[in-house]
């Protein structure tokens, strides 16, 4: 059976802990992330809507980190073009 090792983020552990959750989990070469929200390290919300995005996704970048992971958030320099099939 594969072992599963909970991920937090640095310095948001207690508020992981305090909900009862982990911000993800590693199950052998598989990475399952919790939703992440526009929260600040103490966990309280960012009122500018805006803001909370930008923090959603810092929050995510953060567990990915935690878990020796990265987030490739550009496109392919190179277009993928559909192909019509050849009947």
């Amino acid at each position: 059976m594969l072992q599963r090792q909970a991920i937090f983020p640095a310095n948001r552990h207690a508020l992981y802990e305090a909900h009862r959750y982990s911000a993800a989990v590693r199950s052998g070469d598989l990475l399952f992330v919790s939703g992440q929200v526009g929260s600040r390290e103490d966990g309280s919300p960012e009122p500018v809507f805006e803001d909370q995005v930008r923090l959603a996704f810092a929050n995510l970048r953060a567990v990915l980190a935690a878990a020796g992971c990265t987030w490739l958030m550009s496109p392919p320099s190179t277009p993928i073009r559909p192909r019509r099939s050849r009947r």
